[in-house]
């Protein structure tokens, strides 16, 4: 039962880890995000689920959906966005996780009128627009943009994130650059890590690969006294664009 709730708490940090620089603007063409399909190994108090997770595109709005499933939990997220002035401009965000309870987040950018629309626990509430307000999915890919358009890793990041009633700031560090070993080779990671207000009891890192355009390799979180490991299982790239790494 309380392995339940940890996994659940958990895939809401997961789909969270990511960060921007709201103070920048980058260009990176047109189509700057490649599609891609990929696994990730999910292990905590020696249980593993596998994660898939995609990014595919139709003309101008990109869709990031992640799933996974095992016996004691069932959780899809997905997410449209597009790409405006080189920055993640969000449409909609739907979260489901199905453990001892259904938790549901929803999220409606609504540029037009001036207003995000966020949901969580079935109550709705209203923000004004901003460009650099994310959901807590779409962010990630921000991540990549930002780390792309930098000619290399800036020491911290911070984002700006929509979830139900509170929009809120988060900051990360950036950490040691270390090789990590993954079925499908080692592979060269810069690394971030979270900064907490209580990091004893709470702590999140990640990792990402220059070579495979700052795609997420590992994350590593902990939440009081459970520690879950998510890493990268396998990749394909989902155009005919050869791969860089």
């Amino acid at each position: 039962m309380r392995l339940g709730r940890r996994l659940a708490v958990f895939f809401l940090a997961l789909i969270s880890a990511g960060a921007i620089a709201n103070e920048t603007a980058i260009d990176l063409g047109s189509s700057p995000l490649r599609p891609f399909e990929a696994t990730y190994d999910t292990s905590t108090m020696g249980m593993t689920l596998d994660l898939k997770r995609s990014l595919t595109q139709d003309e101008d709005v990109y869709t990031l959906a992640s799933r996974g499933k095992n016996l004691l939990i069932n959780m899809q997220e997905s997410a449209d966005f597009r790409i405006s002035e080189g920055r993640i401009e969000g449409i909609r965000f739907d979260s489901k996780v199905k453990s001892l309870k259904t938790t549901k987040r929803s999220v409606r950018f609504n540029r037009a009128d001036g207003i995000i629309d966020s949901m969580k626990r079935g109550d709705w509430t209203q923000h004004q627009w901003a460009p650099h307000i994310l959901d807590r999915f779409s962010q990630q890919q921000q991540l990549r943009l930002t780390l792309m358009s930098s000619k290399k890793p800036p020491p911290t990041l911070s984002f700006t994130v929509v979830d139900g009633p509170k929009v809120s700031e988060k900051d990360w560090e950036r950490a040691a650059d270390e090789v990590i070993q993954t079925p499908v080779g080692a592979i060269d990671t810069v690394k971030y890590r979270a900064v907490h207000s209580n990091p004893s009891k709470r702590a999140s890192e990640i990792w990402l690969a220059p070579k495979l355009d700052f795609l997420m390799i590992k994350t590593i979180h902990v939440e009081r006294s459970t520690r879950i490991t998510v890493t990268l299982k396998d990749l394909t790239w989902l155009d005919e664009t050869p791969s860089s790494n």
